[in-house]
């Protein structure tokens, strides 16, 4: 190899290395104290991300945040359904487990993930909001195969598909707004809330990603689809109001 290749090749080896590195940067957890971790929630830009155990959430949560096990066997799967557009706020009962999986959510390929130093004890200690969790059973989920669910796309009515899951906070906010249309709209439009987790045949024939994803259907087919909550005023103008 001549002079001129060997400088081409580690010219080009550099802007390889230098742009990994510039992607890894721009993906590193930030951890930041209580106080600044209370900013980023408030700011409404992210998914709080709860990874205790279910014996440490009865001792309450962080307002609205999602609940996933760190522990559980599947958390790698469960982690990538929620929405990698969000900034992530993860925190575990001291801040080691968090910052284990605010690494495994880096390499799930979230950009922007914040992990509470100290987790809920400083948030605790700073005296900031904490909230009992939610054990209310919900009888309104549904979990349909895939012959089952097309026998509803083929009833000539609209249908609306809320796929979500229960540990999701997103989803639990939507469920109440979804429930509430599916009564206004009896008659015009079937509104199914279906468990992501228990339907998974369904799930991927519809490339079901993230949680929550909205999608109507007309005529049997796909119309219209929406990732993450909304308004219910979008949802009405969505369904015809």
């Amino acid at each position: 190899m001549n002079t001129m290749n060997k400088i081409a090749l580690l010219l080009i080896s550099l802007f390889v290395f230098s742009c990994a590195g510039a992607q890894q940067s721009s993906s590193k957890v930030e951890n930041v104290d209580a106080a600044a971790f209370k900013k980023l929630i408030d700011s409404g830009n992210g998914i709080v991300l709860d990874v205790r155990t279910p014996e440490e959430w009865a001792d309450g949560t962080i307002p609205d945040a999602s609940t996933i096990d760190f522990y559980d066997d599947d958390f790698r799967t469960k982690v990538n359904l929620v929405n990698k557009e969000k900034e992530i706020y993860v925190y575990c009962l001291s801040g080691g487990r968090s910052a284990k999986a605010a690494a495994i959510l880096v390499e799930s390929g979230f950009n922007k993930v914040y992990n509470l130093e100290g987790g809920f004890r400083s948030w605790k200690e700073n005296g900031f909001p904490v909230t009992a969790p939610s054990v209310t059973k919900d009888e309104r989920i549904k979990e349909l195969t895939l012959a089952e669910f097309n026998n509803l796309l083929s009833s000539g009515k609209p249908v609306l598909a809320d796929f979500h899951t229960k540990w999701c906070a997103p989803c639990r906010q939507m469920a109440p707004i979804v429930d509430k249309l599916s009564g206004e709209y009896e008659g015009k439009v079937i509104i199914v809330r279906i468990d992501m987790e228990k339907c998974k045949e369904l799930s991927d024939a519809y490339s079901i990603k993230s949680v929550p994803v909205f999608i109507l259907f007309k005529e049997g087919k796909e119309t219209w689809r929406h990732v993450g909550s909304l308004p219910e005023a979008d949802l009405k103008n969505i369904l015809g109001n």
